[in-house]
């Protein structure tokens, strides 16, 4: 039986406002807001490290129904990281990031695919 290797995902919340950094350093509040961008280059660091046969991302992919443009250019640059080494991505998306926010129609690789449904609207 032949061996499949696959990394999953969730809850990444890319470009999360992070609310209540009033009171810190500049320093500390651009860092904490680039976590999340962050995680996601982790993400696909160890993807492509360990040789994984695809990526599986469920669910709050986004923090919100409209996404950030840089959230989704960070997101289109890592997934074609992967186009590039030929590992596919499945995305099933969550109640904080629906399928018709703005944004949502921006174009991803080929080898990016997203699963449709009806998720719960942000509360």
């Amino acid at each position: 039986m032949e061996s499949l290797r696959f990394i999953h995902a969730a809850d990444l919340h890319l470009d999360s406002p992070f609310r209540g950094l009033a009171n810190v350093s500049s320093k500390l509040r651009d860092t904490l807001q680039s976590a999340t961008l962050g995680a996601l280059e982790s993400i696909v660091d160890h993807t492509i490290q360990s040789k994984s046969d695809f990526l599986v991302i469920a669910g709050d992919l986004y923090d919100s129904r409209d996404r950030s443009l840089r959230a989704l250019v960070a997101f289109r640059r890592q997934m074609e990281r992967l186009a590039e080494r030929d590992i596919s991505v499945y995305i099933v998306h969550g109640n904080h990031d629906p399928l018709n926010g703005w944004g949502s129609e921006f174009q991803l690789p080929p080898n990016v695919t997203t699963f449709a449904g009806n998720p719960t609207p942000n509360r």
